[in-house]
């Protein structure tokens, strides 16, 4: 997913505001993206190299260009580079937003005082409870209960630390994606994608008191019971099982059928 800009801008611009060194070609960035949608108007971050296949447009990197197609702000800090620059986008010339208006089917259910923004789609014989909160860019499949008070696509929890060791939030301009008989519980919330989305599939569970951030991805028929966290980029495997308590660390993976038990500390990959 890509966030566009109001206005272009050149890279030779952010690159003074933010005073870094730019190598390359003077690029016209008309929008920011992840690194594996970076486009020849995308502005994104690369820690390491690009993905395989190369890299066209404008990159934070500590690393020079890859090719004649990429432009690179050198940056120390690639992603605190890019959380700075979107902020000071945010400021001017700030970034559209999605003015349409939620599609909700004629079957579904939305209850008292339930919030639906713009840009939502709600399928069929969806029930959302009352006073639950459902962020733009969010898509709701078929034949799901959200209940009351929870939040979906809210954004998640990214900080970087500046030089003066301040931490300053990614904004996250990713989406929420829900299947079919998908179940969330009260007071449960799903966080939206940093720059991609957060994918929660077909027949999923979710119990009361959930928190679910940004990246994840939580496979067909799986089973979050209550007061589970599960951190960033996390992806649990089709029918896992997550007794109550649970906390997962990012970025690490949970196979097809596993079992965590009552208040599990999860710090790497379960197979």
């Amino acid at each position: 997913m890509s966030k566009s800009l109001l206005q272009p801008v050149r890279a030779s611009q952010l690159s003074r505001r933010l005073g870094l060194e730019m190598l390359g070609a003077d690029r016209e960035i008309r929008e920011l993206c992840g690194i594996d949608a970076l486009s020849g108007q995308g502005l994104s971050f690369m820690r390491d190299r690009c993905p395989q296949g190369g890299c066209s447009g404008t990159v934070f990197s500590a690393q020079p260009p890859e090719s004649d197609a990429m432009t690179v702000l050198r940056a120390d800090k690639p992603r605190l580079a890019f959380i700075q620059a979107q902020h000071l986008l945010q400021a001017s010339p700030g970034f559209a937003e999605d003015t349409s208006p939620p599609e909700i089917h004629p079957t579904a259910r939305i209850g008292r005082y339930a919030v639906i923004e713009n840009g939502v789609r709600i399928g069929e014989g969806t029930r959302i409870g009352s006073m639950a909160v459902i962020k733009t860019g969010t898509r709701i499949g078929r034949f799901c209960e959200i209940k009351s008070g929870a939040v979906i696509g809210e954004s998640g929890f990214g900080p970087e630390r500046d030089a003066d060791n301040r931490p300053l939030m990614m904004i996250h301009f990713g989406g929420v994606i829900i299947g079919d008989h998908v179940a969330v519980g009260s007071l449960s919330t799903v966080c939206r994608g940093a720059l991609g989305d957060t994918v929660i599939a077909d027949h999923v569970k979710i119990d009361d008191h959930c928190h679910i951030s940004h990246n994840c991805r939580i496979e067909e028929g799986a089973m979050i019971t209550a007061c589970v966290e599960i951190s960033g980029s996390v992806r649990i495997g089709r029918n896992a099982w997550l007794s109550p308590g649970c906390a997962l660390v990012q970025k690490i993976s949970i196979g097809d059928d596993a079992f965590l038990g009552i208040g599990a500390v999860v710090t790497r990959g379960v197979g």
